[in-house]
């Protein structure tokens, strides 16, 4: 294996995991359609043109009605630099060709011809509607982003919640730093990383890898950081389809959602800093019994953002985007919930936007 496909494997398993965590399920192979490589971990689904490698295949805790079930294909970019428009361009023809996908064979066509036929010249199988997202360690650029959010492709870089430091060391992963792991264990490192089983970490097949990596400086570090960071990222669903990446700083924040769950008097509200807005705060509080709060750190989705720049940045205009876009959140936080529901709802506090717009004041 190669230095690339160990990064490759790697940005795969921390994404995957960030998905599981927050309630998504993996695909499993049907074995025609989607297909195992046998003894290398690699999925494939099946478009129009060829088949094509399935980094992150996962199905969202819950499908929304009168449509097809959807699914979600993140394609993992671990490249040293910031991912361009190319890469975004080849994720919506990637869209295009898995979603146009059907079997048409010459059979069905002759039986076309006959308008007494017994069967429809149709494949018989379930549909699906295929959303392709792009991971990447690295930042993307205006031009990727602005692609992206015209063709509603969800993008997420490891840099948005994970340290800096951390994520540079991506770039110690090299062919002299795989050489030098004991073969077992490289061997082991590529089978775990590629491991979609949800159980992966219980398996004692895994025992000596993870007393490799519990003292190691590279993977093993990025590895021990991202298990302190998985437990505070929640993801988003706006109304308009856009995903919201939510991180928090306080510990648990799990749990905080998790106790508003059985209460009804939470609201929510969102603020912004003049030195950086296009980084929003979520702030949920309880009034009653709890009396707690949760902070929530986002990246605002660019289709979005791209309204307000052309108020040049308006404070009145920032009120009505979150007015019109933000005032029904659906937050997935883990994969079990005590109350009967895969995710919370969380309403914007009208009346607390309602009193900005009158008022006209900063909401920092």
């Amino acid at each position: 294996m190669t230095a690339g496909q160990v990064k490759g494997a790697l940005l795969e398993y921390i994404v995957r995991t960030l998905m599981q965590d927050c309630g998504f399920s993996g695909v499993r192979p049907d074995g025609h359609y989607i297909f195992e490589q046998a003894g290398t971990g690699l999925f494939f689904i099946n478009g129009k043109g060829a088949a094509h490698d399935a980094d992150v295949l996962m199905e969202p805790p819950i499908q929304m009605p009168f449509s097809y079930p959807s699914r979600l294909l993140f394609e993992c970019k671990s490249y040293d630099k910031t991912i361009g428009l190319d890469v975004i361009r080849n994720a919506l023809g990637l869209r295009y060709d898995i979603n146009e996908f059907e079997i048409v064979t010459e059979d069905s066509i002759r039986k076309r011809k006959n308008n007494h036929r017994s069967e429809y010249a149709i494949s018989d199988r379930k549909r699906y509607h295929y959303q392709i997202g792009v991971a990447s360690v690295e930042e993307f650029s205006k031009p990727a982003f602005e692609f992206a959010a015209n063709n509603k492709i969800p993008l997420l870089s490891l840099r948005w919640f994970l340290p800096a430091e951390t994520c540079d060391l991506f770039r110690l992963i090299s062919k002299v730093y795989i050489d030098a792991m004991p073969d077992p264990i490289r061997i082991l490192l590529y089978k775990y990383l590629k491991d979609k089983r949800p159980n992966a970490k219980t398996d004692t097949i895994y025992r000596e890898l993870f007393g490799f990596l519990e003292t190691d400086l590279v993977i093993g570090r990025i590895l021990r950081e991202f298990e302190r960071t998985v437990s505070n990222f929640m993801i988003g669903l706006l109304e308009t389809g856009d995903l919201l990446f939510l991180f928090s700083t306080s510990q648990n924040p799990r749990a905080v959602v998790s106790e508003m769950q059985s209460f009804s008097n939470n609201e929510a509200r969102i603020h912004y800093g003049s030195d950086n807005p296009t980084r929003w705060e979520l702030v949920i509080r309880n009034y009653g019994a709890l009396n707690r709060s949760l902070r929530l750190e986002f990246n605002v989705p660019y289709s979005l953002l791209n309204q307000w720049y052309k108020f040049d940045l308006d404070k009145t205009a920032g009120y009505n985007l979150k007015y019109e876009f933000f005032s029904r959140i659906f937050i997935f936080f883990n994969r079990f919930s005590s109350y009967g529901l895969p995710f919370t709802l969380i309403h914007l506090d009208s009346n607390w936007i309602n009193d900005l717009l009158e008022r006209g004041e900063q909401d920092f």
